[in-house]
């Protein structure tokens, strides 16, 4: 209420009459509503303009001075040759709240007019100025708050109970003036940075900021700007509004009406793990390599010697995206929409969360709680929240809120997910005698408590036409390092037989085109899924598929991975397998993986039959790299 204002000043209205805000207070019966603009037709006015009001307050004139000497800056044009005091003495409506002198720090401010630099000039533009003040007019009247967007896309809340701007104390309201109204304030409204704003300007973060600073840009805001005429059928713009959008980022944590969560890494946390995660992204210059294609009338072809180029300032260019990438992949979740409307908003909130999902959908799980139905390449266990967010309470900022954590404390799944690969989707070719059908079978497996679960595969069924046949596989977008390599195969329930095959890969080691390792070799006793058999290191291996039994559900205690449930082999044909060179990103290079499947005379049993099947049925290829963490 106005009579509620410590300060009883004067208020001046139309005819230049003066009146106590008492008597003043009984002129104004405009509806309070929360979403009603006031605007000088509406029955306030003055014979002054906003400026005119300024300029002979001597209790602002602090500043008077800051609007005389800072320009208008619209997004088309930069900064104008018009300054605020030229503004706010034109036609167009404001309200105004001005801060008393002294209750801020005008040298600080004077000394950034001064540097004459753009962006001292835009500091102060958008902290200062048009965090007090908006367009039409807002006069202090009725019970109610209103909420306002202000002149630089900032929310703030003019209380009439309180007598309040954002906080701040109104002394002297509802100065009317023929371009729309003036309040004086007891000190400015605090400038609160949003999370995306507080990202770029935190101390200690500088390798982050450097980042992302390559992918900031300025974009018009439509919703905070406000239209001029048409002209000649094109719209005009009386104000234009800018914000700053991240391309990388690409989220909406600049926008006010938004409500978010970062996890921000300091420098420390950054150097941490950088060279780590880098070691994954070891790039050649060159690579070339035989392209399986197919031709527009839909056969198939090879494409030869296709070149592909990564050098100089572009790999660089493009180690740095992935490598901040991985650091940054659990940086951004929106506050309102996680599962079960948790809140994390503080440790107390974190640490009583089971799950979260980032902005761009990368999901983390409570260590234990993974299962089957989960992608492992976005889903990501964690055993403390608290810990990952950094320990150490947000900052509350405009539109959200800003963990700074020094230390990384992520998963290195985050960066070096598990990979599999379909075995339909990602066959590339057999040799002359391979003969490939796909297929689909489903396992209803039943618990001691009568329970069912039913597990469905899609499959490759690999044969050959006659004696021995090659299958191979396509392994894109794969990381330099090592890895442990699995064949997930479903068994051959129609001739309750195993089948043996050999394994090879080919991957450009030394030369730019790719050569074949014949050798893939178990560095380790006891082979996991091999039949039982201990592999050894001197020669190629041969691998085996289980052979079920699906009348008892029997198996041979020998085998470390079959799984009761489904019926499948988790076949390990290769352990701490080194993959110098990285793929990902390449469309035309990768690593392929062949199996070789035979029948030899050796494996007659004696007794009219062969101990092998000679079939393949392929589930997928697993790839699962080793780090530090291991």
């Amino acid at each position: 209420m106005i009579n509620k204002i410590n300060k009883i000043r004067s208020l001046h209205i139309a005819g230049g009459m003066i009146m106590s805000f008492l008597t003043a207070s009984a002129l104004f019966t405009f509806s309070s509503c929360a979403d009603d603009h006031f605007d000088v037709s509406q029955g306030i006015s003055g014979t002054k303009t906003i400026w005119e009001n300024i300029k002979e307050n001597k209790e602002i004139s602090d500043y008077a001075y800051i609007l005389q000497h800072v320009p208008y800056s619209i997004k088309e044009k930069g900064f104008t040759s018009e300054t605020y005091a030229d503004v706010l003495n034109s036609d167009q409506t404001f309200t105004i709240w001005a801060p008393e002198n002294g209750s801020y720090d005008f040298n600080m401010y004077k000394s950034l007019i001064e540097t004459g630099t753009e962006e001292n000039l835009k500091k102060v533009e958008n902290e200062l100025i048009r965090n007090n003040m908006t367009r039409y007019t807002h006069i202090m009247n009725g019970q109610e708050s209103e909420k306002l967007v202000l002149f630089n896309g900032k929310r703030g809340i003019l209380d009439f109970a309180d007598n309040t701007f954002k906080g701040q104390h109104i002394v002297w309201a509802n100065i009317a003036s023929s371009n729309g109204v003036l309040h004086i304030t007891q000190a400015p409204a605090t400038y609160e940075q949003n999370l995306y704003e507080y990202i770029m300007n935190v101390d200690g973060a500088s390798q982050m900021q450097k980042f992302l600073q390559k992918y900031q840009v300025e974009e018009f805001d439509e919703y905070s700007s406000t239209p001029g005429p048409t002209v000649s059928g094109q719209a005009t713009w009386a104000d234009s509004v800018t914000s700053t959008y991240n391309v990388y980022l690409g989220t909406a944590i600049e926008r006010e009406d938004s409500n978010y969560v970062a996890i921000i890494p300091t420098d420390n946390a950054w150097n941490s793990v950088y060279e780590k995660i880098k070691s994954f992204y070891n790039y050649r210059d060159k690579y070339i390599q035989d392209v399986s294609a197919r031709t527009e009338s839909g056969n198939d072809t090879i494409l030869t010697g296709k070149e592909t180029k990564i050098q100089g300032a572009e790999r660089d260019s493009i180690v740095e995206l992935h490598v901040a990438s991985g650091i940054l992949k659990g940086m951004i979740y929106n506050a309102n929409w996680q599962p079960k409307q948790v809140s994390i908003t503080s440790l107390k909130d974190l640490a009583k969360v089971d799950s979260l999902e980032t902005y761009d959908g990368f999901k983390f799980k409570k260590t234990g709680t993974l299962n089957e139905t989960n992608d492992k390449r976005y889903t990501f266990e964690v055993d403390d929240y608290v810990k990952m967010f950094g320990g150490n309470e947000p900052i509350k900022c405009s539109n959200g809120y800003a963990y700074l954590t020094d230390a990384w404390n992520f998963s290195s799944s985050l960066y070096a997910p598990t990979l599999e690969y379909s075995a339909i989707r990602y066959y590339d070719s057999g040799d002359n005698r391979t003969v490939t059908t796909s297929g689909k079978v489903s396992f209803v497996n039943e618990d001691l408590d009568g329970n069912e679960t039913t597990a469905t595969y899609d499959y490759l069924n690999v044969a050959g036409s006659g004696g021995d046949y090659k299958v191979k596989f396509r392994l894109p977008d794969m990381l330099s390092g090592k890895y442990d390599i699995y064949v997930v195969a479903l068994h051959n329930y129609e001739t309750n037989k195993p089948t043996m095959f050999k394994a090879e890969m080919t991957l450009h080691t030394k030369n730019d085109k790719p050569t074949t390792d014949s050798k893939i070799i178990n560095n380790y006793q006891g082979g996991v899924g091999s039949y039982g058999e201990t592999l050894k290191e001197t020669k190629r291996q041969n691998f085996y598929t289980h052979m079920a039994k699906i009348d008892t559900l029997s198996i041979d205690p020998l085998v470390l991975n079959f799984n009761f449930s489904t019926l499948t082999d988790t076949i390990c044909i290769a352990k701490d397998y080194e993959i110098p060179y990285c793929y990902y990103g390449l469309d035309e290079a990768y690593p392929l993986l062949t199996l070789k499947c035979s029948t030899v005379s050796s494996d007659w049993n004696g007794k009219s039959e062969y101990q092998y099947c000679r079939e393949l049925k392929l589930v997928s290829i697993i790839l699962k790299p080793k780090t530090e963490e291991e």
